[in-house]
Order: structure tokens, then C-alpha cells, then sequence
């Protein structure tokens, strides 16, 4: 076997080569620093969804797939069936931005605690049945996750106070779905009935 001997000219010329192949410029697309209006991925609110049934997956997800500022990243549900439903609508929605047609990364979980200790999703919509809301809402909470739920809220005045109270000292933001008292056609029907039309 040869003896490799690295000559001072081979060093240097090998050096220069790798020296330049990380000063080379990245080419970064401008969407990705939030140019043109695009929002950049730094500032997209990352969504996980708790609940997949019918109203999560035929408005809620729909809903913030419209949104340019959130991403939706994630779907539970004990329901198999309805968790892979939920994860296809949002897939497909943004496959359908996609050039090549299709997109992948959403993750599926059956246990909600799970969903919560995933540090890079910020927030959750919660659309569970009535009885687990206040408890995933208040976990969510302490999670550091803001959270967004379904109505009934609460089932009690005593859960009531003990959501508020909690939101208040995490300091997260915190809503609940009251489409109605936005909606046209209740606003328009609430006006026939205080004018006596109804």
C-alpha cells in the first residue's frame, strides 16, 4: 500500500474548496421571510385540533385553513376513523397550495395529553363533548397552549370561575365559538323581532 502524503499544495487547495463551498450564498424563497404579503412560518400560530367529529371537521378546520396566519399541525380523537377524516381534510387543503399537488404533515394522536406536550403546536381548538371541556381547556392552559372551544363551556358556575381564574393567571389567550351572535341571518332575524316584525 502507498504512503498518502497530503502535500501543502493539496491542503491549501482543498481548504479553499471547502471554504467556499460554505461561503456560498442560500437562496431562500422570499415567502419564507414574509415578503410579498406572504406571512412568514415564524409567525404562523400552530393548531392542534382535540375532538374530529363533525363540527371540527366540517367548519372548525375548514375555518383555519383559510387562515394564511395559522397552521393547522395536528388532530386527536379517540375515533380512528373520524381523527383520519380530520387529517385528510387538512392535508388536502394544502396539497391544493401546493405545486406538486400534495402535502404531508399533519400528526395523529389518540391521547390529548400527548397533543399537548408537543412543544411547537401554540394553540388548540377544543370541540370535545361538553363534559371534557373545561378540563382539556384548563390543561391546555397550563400547557402554555392559548385555546380555542366549543360552547357549552362549562356545565357549572364552579367550572366557570375555575377557567377564568385559570386563564387569568397563565396569561393565555383564550376564546370560545359564538358564531351566531356574528352571523347575518341571526342578526337579521334578532332585528325582525325587536321591531315586532316576528
Amino acid at each position: 500500500m502507498k504512503n498518502a502524503r497530503l502535500t501543502r499544495r493539496d491542503f491549501l487547495r482543498t481548504t479553499a474548496a471547502t471554504a467556499t463551498a460554505f461561503a456560498a450564498p442560500i437562496i431562500v424563497p422570499s415567502s419564507v421571510l414574509g415578503a410579498d404579503g406572504a406571512i412568514a412560518p415564524s409567525n404562523r400560530i400552530t393548531v392542534g385540533f382535540i375532538g374530529t367529529g363533525r363540527q371540527c371537521t366540517y367548519a372548525n378546520i375548514p375555518g383555519f385553513l383559510k387562515e394564511p396566519d395559522a397552521q393547522c399541525v395536528a388532530v386527536c380523537d379517540v375515533d380512528s376513523w373520524r381523527m383520519e377524516n380530520a387529517r385528510k381534510t387538512i392535508e388536502d387543503g394544502y396539497a391544493k397550495a401546493k405545486p406538486a399537488g400534495a402535502f404531508k404533515g399533519c400528526a395523529t394522536f389518540r391521547d390529548w395529553r400527548e397533543l399537548l406536550a408537543r412543544k411547537e403546536i401554540d394553540a388548540v381548538m377544543i370541540s370535545t363533548p361538553d363534559h371534557w371541556h373545561v378540563p382539556m381547556a384548563i390543561t391546555a392552559l397550563r400547557a402554555g397552549k392559548d385555546v380555542a372551544c366549543e360552547k357549552p363551556l362549562t356545565r357549572n358556575i364552579a367550572e366557570g370561575r375555575l377557567l377564568c381564574d385559570v386563564v387569568t393567571k397563565t396569561k393565555r389567550v383564550f376564546r370560545t365559538d359564538s358564531e351566531f351572535r356574528s352571523n347575518r341571518t341571526m342578526h337579521r332575524a334578532a332585528q325582525l323581532v325587536r321591531n315586532g316584525k316576528i
